[in-house]
């Protein structure tokens, strides 16, 4: 049985307090605020997406900037889209004549480069290196100087490794072979003449395996001195789950019968396999009805969660028939990410929600919100819509509202 799943998941979440700036509306605007719900940007873009790297895009009449943490805008909307933003001052822009590497601190183009296919960021940290496409060929190009490596793209594709110990190199093709390339440098480190290069393992450590006609296999080390490593895999072994883990968490599971004349049955069972096994089981009289909510084995507090209605009253309990939160709501419904990282209970009561931690199963906050829209775990917190309809986060552990104006 499954729950719902809340809305997409942005960055997985640490538990702690949440971090500002807040993005918060204003009839209609978007603005920024801090923690002590100080103004840092007026409310006047119709939209600001999350911060990464220090930056984040904001859009007006459909064209797209940037600002900063601070709230300064340092590219007004100007371009069509803004794809990434980066810590070394560079981003990637797009407008009428294509694809550009722009310096965020004076909004010009590095170099003059412009190109029609999005380009790629090379992942080493040491340098502003970029894979762009030129004229149908493919070069790197080095964003500190505003240059091509050696002048030219001469490659029909560039891509980098998956293996962090390989962040310097990228894998070049030209017509149908493959090389390896320093992108610092632009240094062809192996010539594109191998019918195959591909990242194999011993263990966790990572070597490139050269292949050249259907029986000659050249091995090197993340510095690409030749190596001999013996018997090799695609994958590191602990990126290979145990065999069954998937299967077997899935498998068990509550489930729920409505008996009749107010009676109920609980059942945790094993459905492996066609035979159901029953491992335990609860008789509950005197509800309405009860929904499934979740089931947590690992949960030793608060493993089994129903949604049961009494009276007329909306509550939870457990699989015993403890009651998780009391029947004074008109619904619940149960929220969780994409990974399981974090969960709550909404509840409703007159036309307004609240939130619980499904954790805890501790009150957040009362309903007093009209909407819970996403989850920002780059900030620990909730996107909400107040009844008046501002929108703003609100902090995930301590359900503090950062909306300027908004006493919680």
């Amino acid at each position: 049985m499954k729950t719902a799943y809340f809305l997409p998941v942005l960055l997985l979440s640490v538990w702690c307090k949440a971090q500002g700036p807040y993005p918060y509306t204003e009839k209609g605007k978007w603005g920024l605020t801090d923690k002590n719900k100080s103004m840092l940007l007026k409310p006047e873009f119709d939209t600001i997406d999350v911060f990464r790297n220090g930056y984040a895009r904001v859009e007006s009449n459909k064209k797209v900037g940037l600002i900063n943490t601070n709230g300064a805008v340092l590219v007004p909307p100007s371009y069509t889209n803004i794809t990434n933003a980066f810590q070394d001052f560079t981003a990637i822009a797009r407008n009428i004549k294509g694809y550009q590497i722009i310096d965020i601190r004076s909004d010009k183009p590095i170099g003059g480069l412009f190109t029609d296919v999005l380009p790629e960021r090379s992942s080493y940290a040491k340098g502003s290196y970029y894979f762009v496409n030129k004229d149908g060929k493919m070069g790197i190009f080095d964003a500190q100087v505003g240059k091509m490596q050696n002048g030219k793209a001469p490659y029909n594709q560039i891509t980098g490794f998956n293996d962090p110990a390989l962040d310097q190199y990228a894998l070049i093709t030209v017509g149908d072979t493959y090389g390896v390339v320093d992108v610092t440098s632009g240094r062809e480190i192996l010539k594109p003449e191998y019918d195959d290069i591909e990242e194999v393992y011993v263990g966790n450590t990572v070597y490139i395996a050269a292949k050249k006609g259907d029986d000659k296999v050249f091995y090197y080390d993340a510095s690409f001195r030749n190596a001999s490593p013996g018997n090799v895999q695609d994958k590191p072994a602990s990126a290979t789950p145990a065999e069954g883990e998937v299967l077997n968490k899935k498998a068990k599971d509550m489930y729920i019968y409505k008996m009749g004349n107010g009676k109920w049955r609980v059942v945790l069972e094993n459905r492996e396999t066609s035979q159901y096994k029953g491992l335990d089981s609860t008789d509950l009289n005197g509800y309405t009805s009860l929904e499934y909510l979740s089931y947590y084995p690992n949960d030793k507090r608060f493993p089994t969660k129903i949604k049961a209605v009494k009276d007329g009253k909306t509550g939870v309990i457990d699989m015993s028939g403890k009651v998780l939160l009391p029947f004074i709501y008109d619904d619940v419904h149960f929220r969780e990410d994409m990974v399981g990282r974090y969960a709550f209970i909404e509840t409703y009561l007159e036309g307004k929600k609240g939130v619980v931690v499904a954790a805890t199963m501790q009150e957040l906050k009362k309903p007093v919100l009209k909407a819970i829209l996403d989850e920002d775990h780059e900030r620990n917190a909730l996107l909400i819509e107040m009844p008046n309809g501002q929108k703003g986060y609100m902090d995930k552990n301590t359900g503090e509202i950062f909306i300027p104006g908004v006493r919680d």
